[in-house]
């Protein structure tokens, strides 16, 4: 009787680290998701920063006096 019961026991941790292995598995999926967007978004930034520098320049050009 002790040994089918240490079976069952085995059996159901068997069970719970297998769920729980496969939701560290979506965890890591989604925080490399998450890496990826932030990389986007970092770029985007970039990119953004240089256009409104490169648009304040041009503004600025446009209203000071030719010399």
């Amino acid at each position: 009787m002790d040994g089918l019961m240490f079976q069952a026991v085995g059996g159901v941790i068997a069970l719970l680290l297998t769920v729980i292995a496969y939701f560290l598995n979506l965890l890591i999926q989604d925080f490399r998701q998450l890496n990826k967007e932030l990389s986007k978004l970092k770029e985007l930034f970039i990119r953004l920063e240089a256009e409104q520098i490169l648009l304040k320049s041009m503004v600025q050009r446009t209203r000071s006096p030719p010399s």
